[in-house]
């Protein structure tokens, strides 16, 4: 196994999103601080999925972006963009009109700096690098919550919220003067860029492309579901903790994109898509058995190889063979399936779980996994090699 080199400028990305990611991961804990507010539950529910709505509106409109300015320049600005707006939930002092504008901010500079972060990616390696590259990227979004909302729950006990938001604000400052400090070099494009951009439905029509948002939309699906309900599986039973979860999931996916993509040869081959979910339907069906920390924890980590491999894998994959001038917009096309399979996942878990109960419900996740990954890769077959 020969150990792959990363592209210059890629660990540079890296901390950029991993450190912007600790500011919104920090953020997550709004909801203690909407309630201190005096919020109801529905009032909360709907402004902490602004953030994740914002986002996903404004998908198509950054990725457009992306196809008439420099990635870099849409990373400086939207990382300025993100300082000020985490400044501004100081000034939040009820659950009114300014709150909601401040998560619509939020949710839109964040979106658009991901995708900008991403595009550089994708710009600095080669196909065969890109599954890696985009893998180590992408552990910027899950080493965070294996850590940050428990220091910010620790501050909010011990200081209270102000303490809190300064700790947001500091995170949100780090990325804006590394990027100053960091030097990306970017291949210039060559200028046969009097070629025009593919529209957006155009692009989603093309046969691979919607397929891999299909797969992409039943992976985030799933993946919210576990990550959503899981802590309602353990509630009420002293022999599981939900924390087992969150951490040997996240723990296994980092493993996997950090040793696996420099070290397995066939990283990056569509020929592991498949066993990718394939081990997500294991994770659901050992989370339906778990009775114990130490199964939970099995559980996840079967969760965590599965996950992975699919988010560097689809992302690499969509955009192989797609030219330089339309892959900001495919990749916002991709992030726009993963908004929503993140956010429908918990909404449909949840139907099922009213009929069937949390740990049956498990079961059916699974079974979903299992049947709609079969066909659409075994059947429908979106790439080759896919067997």
């Amino acid at each position: 196994m020969e150990k792959k080199k990363l592209a210059p400028g890629i660990v540079a990305v890296q901390f950029l999103v991993l450190i912007s990611y600790s500011s919104v991961a920090i953020l997550t804990l709004l909801s203690l601080y909407f309630e201190h507010l005096g919020g109801s539950p529905r009032q909360i529910g709907f402004l902490m999925g602004l953030f994740s709505l914002a986002g996903f509106l404004f998908r198509p409109l950054g990725g457009w972006i992306l196809t008439k300015v420099d990635p870099r320049k849409v990373v400086v600005t939207s990382l300025v963009f993100l300082l000020l707006v985490t400044a501004m939930h100081l000034l939040i002092r009820r659950l009114d009109w300014y709150a909601a504008f401040i998560r619509i901010v939020h949710g839109v500079s964040f979106s658009v700096f991901i995708l900008a972060a991403l595009l550089i990616a994708v710009l600095l390696t080669s196909e065969e690098e890109r599954a890696y590259a985009i893998g180590i990227v992408s552990t910027g979004f899950m080493l965070p919550l294996l850590f940050i909302p428990f220091i910010g729950e620790v501050i909010i006990k011990k200081f209270g919220y102000f303490p809190f938001f300064l700790t947001a604000i500091f995170l949100a400052a780090i990325p804006l003067v590394y990027y100053f400090l960091a030097r990306i070099d970017l291949p210039r494009f060559s200028e046969e860029s009097r070629a025009r951009s593919t529209g957006y439905l155009r692009l989603l029509l093309q046969r691979k492309n919607y397929l891999i948002f299909m797969l992409t939309f039943v992976f985030e699906v799933s993946l919210s579901s576990g990550l959503a309900f899981v802590p309602l599986l353990a509630q009420g039973k002293p022999a599981m903790r939900a924390g087992f979860f969150y951490t040997f999931l996240g723990l296994t996916a980092v493993l996997m994109r950090v040793y696996g993509g420099s070290r397995f040869r066939f990283w990056g081959s569509p020929r592991m898509i498949l066993p990718a979910f394939y081990f997500l339907t294991a994770g659901g069906i050992l989370t339906y058995l778990a009775s114990n920390d130490f199964l939970l924890a099995l559980s996840a980590s079967i969760w965590g190889i599965g996950t992975g491999i699919l988010y560097p894998h689809l992302t690499a994959l969509v955009i192989e063979g797609v030219p330089s001038l339309d892959r900001g917009k495919v990749l916002s096309l991709f992030a726009s399936a993963v908004d929503l399979g993140f956010a429908l996942g918990p909404l449909s878990f949840g139907s099922v779980s009213n009929s069937l109960g949390f740990r049956n419900a498990f079961l059916f996740l699974a079974l979903f996994i299992f049947l709609s990954s079969t066909g659409l890769i075994l059947i429908v077959r979106p790439f080759k090699g896919a067997r």
